[in-house]
C-alpha cells in the first residue's frame, strides 16, 4: 500500500513540476517568447525578438538577481528611503519630495510617447514576476515595481552628482576614465573604446552588467538596478562612455519676502506666493511604520533650503528626452547618428567620448546648463531679487566643446578640461565661462596621455594594461628626494643626535622604498612603505608634487620628510613585522566574509587628489585600506566591422545578494586588474551559457 502511495506522489510531483517548469502567459494572450542565457558569471543575455518582449526579460532577471537593491534605490529616489531604513533618512526624504521628483513622475507617466511607456511597462512586469517567485525570501516591505519608480530613480540617476554637490556628500573618488584609439593607431585597425566609470562600490550607483538582443538593437554594458536602458556599453554599431564633468545645474538663489506680505517672495522683481505642501513622511522604527506631517514652502525656482533664506534651483531635463535619446543612442549605427541623439538634450552631463565600426571617435562635453549673467559668481547664492538673476536658453550642444577624429587619432578624458581631450587645438582652450566648466587636468589624465601619446600601434593587451595602469604618482621622484634627505641628515648626524626619534627602522624602510618600482600592483613590496610615509604627515602629499614637478624641497621640509620616514617605518613594522610588505596585503576589497587583494591607489589622504589611473580607493583603518570606490566597471571594446568584440569586470559580482554565487564571484580577477570576454554575438552567447530560462509573456 505504501508503495502505491509513493508512486502516486512521485506522479502527483513529477506534473506539478511540469506545470512550474512550463512557459506560461495570461489566458488567451499571445504568448512571445524571451530567453535569458547566463554564462559562468551570472551576467543574463536576454534574447527576445521584440524589444518590450526583451525588457521584460531584462526586468526578470534584474529582479532575480537584484531585488532588494532595486527596491532600495526606488525608495531612495521617491524620497521614502526612511520607511525602509529610519528616520535617520527623513532629511533627506524631505528634500528629494520638495524638489517633486516624485510628482514630475507621476505626471509623466502618463504622458511618455508610446514606445518608452510600452518599455518601462514590460520591464516592471518583468521585475514584478520575478518579485511575486521570490515573495517569500524577500523583506515585507517590497512592493511590486512600478513606472513611477523608474521614472523616479532616472531622475535621481541624472541628478546624482549636483545632489552629491548640494549635500557636501561628492566623494573625491566619483570620476572616471575614458579613452578612444583611432583605426590609425590601433594595431588591430579598428577603432578602440575603454569604459571606466568611478564610483562607490555600494548604494544606488552601482552598476549591472547584461546583455539585450533583439530585432530593434543588440547592447551590451551597464545600467543601475532599476533602470531599462544602457548606460554605457556598445551596439553592434557604436560604443561609448561618461566621465563626469561639472557644470552648474543647480543654483543657491536668496529669498528676499514681501515685507508687507511674508506669504510672498519676490521673483526677479516681480511678488509670487510661496507653494506651502504638506507631506506625509514615514519612516521605520523598531519595525514599526511611523509617519510625521511637515510643511515645506516652494518657490518657483525650487524648494526652500532648511533653516536659511535660500531656494535652491536645478536644471533637470525633461523625463521624455532622457527615454527617447536613450532610444535613439542604442539604435544609431554610426559616430554621427550618436551625436545626433544628444541633440534631444535628454543627459544632464558627463563627458561622452564614442566610437563606431566604421572608424570614426568623437567626444562631446554634454551639459543641461542655461545662460547665465556674467555679473554673478554663480558659486555663491544670487540674489533671486535681481531680474538678471533669471536663467536664459540652454547651451546647444554645438555650442559646447565637442571634436571628432582628432589629429591626434586619440580621446582622453579623466574628469579633465575639454581642450586636452584631442591632446591638440581641436577644442578652444578659453572662452567658457566658469559655469560651464573650471577642469583642468588629473594625475590620472597626465599617466593616460602618457602611455597613449608614445604608442603608433595600440594593441588590445596594450589598451588594457594602460586602462588598469597602477605607476603612482610623483612616487618615484619623491623616493629619490628623501633619499638623498636622509643621506645628508645622517651624515651630518642629525638623525643621531634628535631626540625622541625612534631611527632603528628608517634604513630597512629606504631601502624598501628604493627597491620598488613604484607601481601599486599587488605584489608590489615597497608601496605599502610609501603609503605610511605619505600618511605620516600632512604635508607628505604636497611634498611627494613638489618632487614630481622637480620642485626643491627646503631644509625643513627635508627634515619633516626623514622624520615621516622613521615614523612610517616604525609603525610598518609594528604591524606586519616587515616593511617589504606585498600591497595586496594592505590594500583589499571585501564583500561580506570574503577579502581579496586590489590593485590600484587613490585619494589616501584627506583632500589629496592624487590617484593612479586605476584609482580605487577607501578609508585608512587597522593599519590597511579596505577599498570602497574607484573603478565600478571596466570594459574595452573592439569596433571591428565584421563583429564587435569586448570584456569587461565588476569589483565585485553582478548581485547584491549575499546568497547569490555572484555576490563576490569577479572580486579576485578585478583586484588583479584583469578583464573577462563578454562574449558578444547571439551564437557565443548560446554556447558559453551556463544556464538558461525560456519565459512566454503577453
Amino acid at each position: 500500500m505504501r508503495n502505491i502511495e509513493s508512486r502516486m506522489w512521485e506522479r502527483v510531483i513529477c506534473a506539478m513540476l511540469v506545470v512550474l517548469s512550463a512557459p506560461v502567459g495570461p489566458r488567451g494572450a499571445k504568448a512571445q517568447q524571451v530567453t535569458i542565457y547566463r554564462d559562468k558569471f551570472g551576467v543574463p543575455s536576454v534574447v527576445a525578438e521584440k524589444l518590450p518582449d526583451a525588457m521584460y526579460g531584462l526586468g526578470y532577471a534584474m529582479a532575480q538577481d537584484n531585488a532588494e537593491q532595486m527596491a532600495r534605490n526606488f525608495k531612495q529616489a521617491r524620497g521614502r528611503r526612511a520607511e525602509v531604513d529610519g528616520q535617520s533618512n527623513l532629511l533627506s526624504d524631505m528634500f528629494l519630495r520638495a524638489l517633486g521628483f516624485e510628482e514630475r513622475a507621476e505626471k509623466s507617466a502618463t504622458v511618455l510617447p508610446v514606445e518608452p511607456a510600452l518599455l518601462i511597462k514590460r520591464f516592471c512586469e518583468g521585475a514584478n514576476r520575478a518579485l511575486a517567485e521570490q515573495k517569500s525570501r524577500l523583506p515585507d516591505w517590497i512592493e511590486p515595481f512600478t513606472p513611477v519608480d523608474v521614472l523616479c530613480l532616472t531622475q535621481l540617476a541624472q541628478e546624482a552628482f549636483p545632489l552629491q554637490e548640494i549635500s557636501g556628500k561628492l566623494l573625491p573618488g566619483a570620476g572616471s576614465n575614458q579613452f578612444a584609439v583611432a583605426p590609425r593607431r590601433s594595431a588591430t585597425g579598428h577603432a578602440i573604446l575603454s569604459i571606466d566609470p568611478h564610483l562607490a562600490w555600494s548604494g544606488p550607483l552601482l552598476w549591472y552588467e547584461y546583455s539585450l538582443y533583439s530585432k530593434s538593437f543588440n547592447f551590451r554594458g551597464i545600467t543601475l538596478s532599476g533602470l531599462p536602458m544602457g548606460t554605457m556599453g556598445h551596439t553592434d554599431h557604436v560604443a561609448w562612455s561618461m566621465t563626469n564633468n561639472n557644470p552648474r545645474l543647480y543654483d543657491f538663489l536668496t529669498v528676499t519676502s514681501n515685507p508687507a506680505n511674508p506669504k510672498q517672495y519676490s521673483y526677479h522683481g516681480e511678488w509670487r506666493d510661496f507653494e506651502e505642501i504638506t507631506l506625509d513622511l514615514r519612516y521605520r522604527e523598531n519595525g514599526e511604520l511611523k509617519s510625521r506631517k511637515q510643511t515645506v514652502k516652494r518657490t518657483a525656482w525650487g524648494p526652500m533650503v532648511p533653516l536659511r533664506a535660500q531656494a535652491v534651483r536645478m536644471a533637470v531635463p525633461e523625463l521624455p528626452a532622457m527615454f527617447q535619446q536613450g532610444l535613439r543612442m542604442a539604435r544609431a549605427h554610426s559616430a554621427r547618428e550618436f551625436r545626433q541623439a544628444l541633440q534631444m538634450g535628454g543627459l544632464s552631463m558627463w563627458n561622452l567620448v564614442y566610437a563606431d565600426t566604421q572608424g570614426h571617435i568623437g567626444y562631446q562635453y554634454n551639459a543641461h546648463v542655461p545662460r547665465r549673467s556674467e555679473a554673478f559668481d554663480w558659486r555663491n547664492p544670487a540674489p533671486g531679487a535681481d531680474p538678471q538673476t533669471r536663467w536664459g536658453d540652454f547651451w546647444t550642444l554645438d555650442a559646447l566643446p565637442h571634436a571628432e577624429d582628432p589629429g591626434s587619432g586619440l580621446l582622453i578624458n579623466a574628469n579633465t578640461a575639454p581642450w586636452l581631450t584631442t591632446l591638440g587645438k581641436e577644442i578652444p582652450v578659453n572662452g567658457w565661462p566658469a559655469y560651464v566648466t573650471t577642469y583642468g587636468s588629473t594625475t590620472r589624465y597626465e599617466r593616460l596621455n602618457a602611455l597613449l601619446s608614445a604608442d603608433s600601434r595600440v594593441t588590445l593587451d596594450e589598451a588594457k594594461t594602460y586602462a588598469t595602469d597602477t605607476l603612482v604618482p610623483y612616487a618615484l621622484s619623491a623616493v629619490k628626494r628623501v633619499a638623498a634627505a636622509f643621506q645628508r641628515i645622517e651624515a651630518s648626524g642629525a638623525i643621531a643626535s634628535a631626540p625622541n626619534q625612534s631611527d632603528q627602522n628608517a634604513p630597512e624602510g629606504l631601502k624598501a622604498l628604493s627597491a620598488w618600482n613604484g607601481r601599486a600592483d599587488i605584489g608590489a613590496k615597497g608601496c605599502g612603505m610609501y603609503l605610511y610615509w605619505l600618511r605620516a604627515d600632512r604635508v607628505m602629499p604636497e611634498l611627494a608634487r613638489k618632487a614630481g614637478h622637480g620642485e626643491p624641497w627646503s631644509a625643513v621640509e627635508e627634515a619633516v620628510a626623514v622624520t615621516a620616514l622613521s615614523k612610517a617605518a616604525d609603525d610598518l613594522k609594528a604591524l606586519y613585522g616587515r616593511l617589504d610588505t606585498p600591497w595586496g596585503e594592505l590594500h583589499v576589497t571585501q564583500r561580506g566574509a570574503q577579502t581579496a587583494p586590489a590593485s590600484g591607489l587613490g585619494y589616501f589622504a584627506p583632500g589629496d587628489s592624487t590617484a593612479t589611473v586605476t584609482p580605487n580607493f577607501g578609508a585608512f583603518s587597522n593599519g590597511r585600506i579596505v577599498c570602497t570606490g574607484g573603478s565600478s566597471f571596466r570594459m574595452m571594446v573592439d569596433l571591428d566591422p565584421k563583429g564587435i568584440q569586448s570584456w569587461s569586470v565588476l569589483p565585485y559580482g553582478n548581485s547584491q545578494n549575499p546568497s547569490n554565487p555572484h555576490f563576490a564571484d569577479q572580486q579576485a580577477m578585478f583586484g588583479r586588474g584583469e578583464y573577462k570576454d563578454t562574449n558578444y554575438s547571439v551564437s557565443r552567447v548560446r554556447k558559453s551559457a551556463v544556464t538558461h530560462v525560456t519565459l512566454r509573456t503577453e
